[in-house]
This record gives C-alpha cells, structure tokens and sequence, in this order.
C-alpha cells in the first residue's frame, strides 16, 4: 500500500479516490512528475478492487474507498463520481483531511472555495474541503484573468470544441473503435456513449440539456466562471464534442468597455503564470490539442480585434483537459495549501 518510500517519513499520506480512471491515473503521473513528497499512497476506488496501479516505479493494489483506508490521510483527491464525493468528501475533510474534488457535486456551495491557484489562491481560505472546476472552466478563467485585471468585461461568447477524454476511458475507446471500422470500411458500431457516432463528427451537446436547451457543460462553464472570477459575467457558451483525444479548445469573443490593442493584450496574457501566448498569423502559429496535449499550459491564440465593434476581441484558447483541466490544477491547490 505504500509508495516506494523514497521521501522516508517526511512526506504526506496521500489518496487518489478514482485512481483508475483517466484524472485518477494522470493524477499519478503528475504527483511523480513534480516530485510531491509522498510517505504513503493509498490507490482508491469505488469499484476496480483487486487491480493494481505504477506509482514511482511500484505495484500499487487499488482498494475499496471507505472509512479505513481514508482515515489518517493528509490529502484526499476525489476523482471519482458525484456520489463518492458526496459521500466521503465532508467526512475526509472533518477529520482533518485537505480534500480537494474534481467532480461537480461541491463547486457551486457557497462555503466550498472553487480554485484555480493562478487566479484565485486567495479564495482557499481555511477550507478542508476545495471543488477544482470543470475542465472547460479552468482554461476559459486562466485567459479571461489577465483581461479582467485590465478591461471590465462586458459580455464573453464562447464555443467550445471537447475532447472525448473528457468523459472518459469508455469514450475514447469508442472514438478508436468506430475511427477503426470507418478506416476498415466496415460498418460503423453503434454508440454506446455518444447519443451519435463521434468519430469524423461533432456533436453539439456535452451534457444533459436544461435551463433555456442550454446544457449542464455550458451552464458550468457560465456559473463557475462567474464564483471563479467573483463578478457577474455576462457569459454564453455553446459546447461541443469533437473527435479529439485530449485537448479542450475554446473560441472565445469578448466585449470590453473600451477597446483594447492585440499587442496590449498578448502581453497581458503572457506576463500570466501558466498561459503561453501561441500567436502569429504570418507563420501560421496557434494553439492546438495536440500542441497542448501532456502539458500543463494554457496556450492562447488568434487574438485579434473584432471587425464590427473596436471593443471586442476574438481568442482560441487550448488546454490539455486532464491535465491542467484535471489532474494538474487538484496538484496544484494541493500545492498551495501545503506550502503555507
């Protein structure tokens, strides 16, 4: 159960709830990557018992997530269901446990702090219990902050173009399989995740319709922005399933009280911790999933003045959606808490 003990006893008790999943097994990588001092990792899920996880190097058997194999644990990381939140979140974190959860269930309570580190450490506070957001969220909030800090926003359009890893392994398994029989002739398979065949497809729904036909994927990507950046966006997003492994990419039109210049604005997004400005048109530079794909930057491109309205502005903004959309940013609350 525990780790390969490099760090001896001077590290923390850290558990992944979901460690099989895709955030689950890209949390792994990530902890290893940045060298997290780590005396005990305890691999979690809510079902998956009896396989095994690499960790540093080690054979790691995944348990069953429950009072024992919680209690004692410095750091929890749900990266399961609503439900596994839910359930063992608050329990986690009133016995002293930093809980940091990557599912929906806690994001919008009031007395949850929902953390992007770059833009809104301060919001942590002295909570135990920290909501990471939505994958889609966390690079729209990582572009937006360094505009916010210079121009009020008036109004953001956002069209959103999803990779399948977003809803899971069983996805991305499906885009391979029926990108495997169309290249074979053969015929298609039927979806079993997708309400249609994603493969050589987009399909303009990512979650269950709501409020006004939009969907849950848009109405949190309006509401967490919005408790993320503490202002009442004006905020519209059409989201999308594209048939892209990993990489979340976001075209995104803002109106701002008063025009602002490109260069202005290139320069304001790469003085932000974690965004990196991919952006000239001569040469054909802008951000794409596979540039971001097993990076933790948020790369932003094809910034330009809107043709109609001097004081609007276009972006493309990509991001790899398990990593700073997941995993990464959980590290990096985690990160943020510890190192005060």
């Amino acid at each position: 159960m525990t780790a390969s003990g490099q760090h001896g006893h001077s590290g923390y008790v850290v558990a992944i709830v979901g460690a099989t999943g895709l955030i689950g097994q890209t949390l792994l990588t990530v902890l290893a990557e940045r060298n997290t001092p780590i005396r005990e990792l305890r691999a979690l899920a809510t079902d998956g018992q009896g396989r095994r996880v690499r960790f540093r190097g080690d054979e790691i058997p995944v348990q069953a997530v429950g009072a024992d194999t919680l209690a004692g644990a410095d750091v929890v990381f749900m990266a399961a269901t609503k439900e596994a939140s839910e359930r063992w979140g608050p329990w986690a974190a009133e016995r002293g446990s930093l809980v940091i959860d990557k599912s929906s269930r806690f994001r919008m309570d009031p007395d949850v702090p929902l953390v992007v580190p770059e833009v809104n450490a301060h919001a942590i506070g002295s909570k135990r219990l920290i909501a990471s957001p939505n994958c889609s969220t966390i690079q729209l909030v990582m572009a937006l902050k360094p505009i916010a800090d210079h121009r009020e926003i008036r109004r953001v359009l956002v069209s959103t173009y999803q990779a399948v890893s977003g809803t899971g392994r069983d996805a991305v398994e499906e885009l391979d399989r029926e990108t495997r029989a169309d290249v074979a002739g053969e015929p298609a398979p039927t979806p079993a995740i997708y309400p249609y065949p994603i493969a050589f497809n987009v399909i303009p729904q990512c979650d269950a319709f709501g409020d006004l036909d939009f969907d849950g994927e848009e109405w949190k990507l309006v509401r967490e922005s919005q408790k993320i950046l503490e202002r009442p966006l004006q905020l519209s997003a059409t989201c999308v399933r594209v048939p892209v492994r990993v990489g979340h990419s976001e075209s995104v039109y803002l109106e701002l009280d008063r025009p602002a210049d490109p260069e202005e604005v290139r320069a304001w997004l790469a003085a932000m911790p974690g965004v990196e400005v991919v952006d000239d048109p001569s040469r054909r530079r802008y951000p794409t999933p596979l540039m971001a794909a097993g990076r933790d930057t948020v790369l932003v491109g094809r910034i330009r003045r809107d043709p109609h309205r001097p004081e609007g502005l276009h972006l493309f903004v990509v991001s790899d959606n398990l990593r700073k959309g997941a995993a990464t940013n959980a590290v990096q609350i985690m990160e943020a808490v510890m190192g005060r």
